[in-house]
């Protein structure tokens, strides 16, 4: 008993010495310094620094005003930012888009988030969260043993007011309104979390998009009536790959060409894609698929559209087709809740929405197999029970980050190991089985349709951050912000029972953007859509493929206000409005 005492005795004595060596003044300051540093390198900008420090000095100030501690001021200010700032570059490693406030609005509404990012990430978030218990236990300790110093309420109150005048003064100049989007993927850790909270005047006022479209003159609305065509009505089913790409864009893979013949098969060519999100989102490019807009022309609302234009959007391709007497269904790997995007996906026309749940998953990271086999069961009960056309869309999964362990590790493929990074290779790898996978459920798909047609689409939902050093340096530090950049760029494949599509208004000289892919969907098919989808294809041709980086970027902003003057596009800042 007595060596317990003496035990507690001695770490007492040790946590004294600790704690009166960190309130010391040097010690505040020492530690500042280090601090410095730390957002000078993960901030990526000497010119952003200021900014950085303000926002430090700010919450420091706020917290001496309220507590009279001044060690535990600074140093919980610090502790803020650097959680805050270890959480922004893993999701910018992860997902190519700095930590966001509305990150967090998400995450507390929708726990299947929680969920999908505990089952995926655990290797990344279990450091974070016992990185942040520890920085709060610190945080007590220090406020239980530091005594409140004499500084007066004024003092207190001028230094917080000093630092609050320093937040304008030093705010970026690359994070204009008309900017900030872009600022999001610059890899500025640091400061982009708090750049975000100047975004909530957006929640009740008008943002860009919309001020700049109120700007011009009422155009002859679109009406939205299904044009059906007269011919038959194949089935059609559109598979979104997770994080695919064509490896052959990148010659820093030295078989990449031949592991692209590889993935496209008997599909013919993988035609180039254009998407706007990197890493994940893969509700941003299937949005855009299904309505034909373009996510970036909605700035930092583009990962959380799902929620904000659920019920906004009229005239969609799945509605188009539910018109035109076809039963309109989705496969979803995730949730129905899941980033609101089942909900959105039944608000533009899908009459069902299979989640995870309904088709029996286990588990996020499943073979692709899996939800062929899952969709080849709702193919044959429909045919069963339902005379109608179907249009089908199947999400699969295989291909998903992380790449430390190996899937399915008993299938080998052919030149193993495809790369001498280890997450390259195995993503490449997963690459390659997911795609032979489809090719299986294409041709099971093509011999079961033969008596009615089938029109099957494929397409590359956006790339792996295993890809993004390949992309840097093709593209420059930046490439994350610039649209249309090589981190941008995945692939589709669109066929019919005789093979490979003729697709004749694809551009010849580029990549086509994710916004006009529905509508080679419904040329394969032979069904003009809609005056909407009439005016896409014109604008198809007329922007070359582009759609947000058109250059005529007045004939893309008169498209939309068509859209909402015919009712068919509502993008007010308010629900309901």
């Amino acid at each position: 008993m007595a060596k317990i005492h003496e035990t507690v005795a001695i770490f007492a004595k040790a946590l004294e010495f600790v704690m009166r060596t960190a309130v010391h003044r040097l010690s505040v300051a020492f530690a500042s310094g280090l601090g410095i540093l730390f957002l000078w390198m993960l901030d990526n900008n000497t010119v952003t620094l200021p900014f950085c420090l303000s926002v430090v000095a700010m919450s420091a100030s706020l917290l001496f005003l309220a507590t009279r501690r001044l060690a535990f001021s600074v140093y919980s200010a610090w502790m803020l930012v650097a959680a805050l700032t270890v959480v922004s570059a893993i999701k910018y490693r992860m997902k190519g888009f700095s930590l966001h406030f509305f990150d967090i609005v998400m995450v507390a509404e929708d726990t299947d988030i929680v969920k999908f990012l505990l089952s995926s990430y655990l290797h990344l978030v279990a450091p974070v969260l016992a990185l942040s218990a520890i920085c709060l236990v610190a945080g007590v300790a220090l406020f239980r043993y530091e005594n409140p110093g004499r500084t007066s309420l004024l003092s207190r109150g001028a230094s917080a007011m000093s630092a609050a005048l320093l937040i304008p003064l030093t705010f970026p100049a690359e994070a204009a309104v008309e900017q900030r989007y872009f600022y999001y993927m610059y890899g500025r850790h640091a400061s982009a979390f708090f750049v975000s909270l100047l975004d909530l005047k957006f929640a009740f006022a008008e943002n860009d998009l919309e001020a700049r479209l109120a700007t011009k003159p009422a155009s002859a609305p679109f009406s939205g009536a299904p044009d059906c065509g007269a011919g038959s009505r194949p089935d059609i089913m559109v598979v979104l790959e997770e994080s695919m790409a064509d490896p052959a864009v990148f010659p820093q893979i030295a078989d990449g060409p031949a592991i692209s013949r590889t993935m496209a098969g008997s599909e013919g060519a993988m035609h180039p894609l254009n998407v706007e999100t990197f890493g994940g989102g893969t509700w941003i490019t299937n949005l855009s698929l299904m309505s034909g807009l373009s996510a970036t022309d909605f700035g930092w609302r583009s990962p959380y559209l799902t929620m904000m234009l659920e019920g906004r959007v009229k005239g969609a391709l799945p509605e188009i087709l539910a018109h035109c007497g076809y039963r309109t269904a989705a496969v979803l790997p995730l949730n129905y809740t899941f980033v609101n995007e089942g909900p959105f996906l039944s608000s533009i026309g899908f009459e069902t929405v299979l989640d995870k749940d309904a088709i029996g998953a286990g588990f996020y990271h499943l073979r692709d197999d899996f939800y062929f086999d899952a969709a080849s069961r709702f193919i044959d009960e429909h045919r069963r029970t339902d005379g109608r056309p179907l249009f089908l869309l199947v999400q699969t999964m295989f291909a998903h980050s992380p790449y430390e362990v190996r899937l399915e590790p008993e299938e080998s493929v052919a030149g193993e190991p495809l790369s001498p990074d280890r997450d390259v290779a195995e993503y490449l790898r997963r690459m390659v089985i997911a795609r032979a996978d489809f090719a299986a459920f294409a041709e099971r798909q093509r011999a079961a349709a033969a008596d009615r047609g089938l029109v099957i689409a494929s397409f590359g939902d956006h790339q792996s951050f295993a890809t993004s050093a390949y992309a840097s340096e093709l593209a420059g530090e930046t490439a994350l912000a610039e649209p249309g950049s090589i981190a941008y760029r995945t692939f589709f494949t669109i066929s019919d029972g005789d093979g490979p599509a003729a697709l004749p208004g694809l551009p010849s000289d580029g990549p086509l953007d994710i916004a006009y892919l529905g509508t080679a969907i419904l040329d394969a098919a032979g069904i003009p859509g809609n005056d909407v989808f009439a005016d896409l294809r014109e604008l198809a041709a007329h922007c070359r493929g582009r759609f947000f980086a058109c250059p005529d970027r007045g004939r893309v902003d008169d498209h939309l206000r068509r859209r909402m003057a015919g009712g068919l596009l509502n993008i007010g800042s308010q629900p309901g409005s």
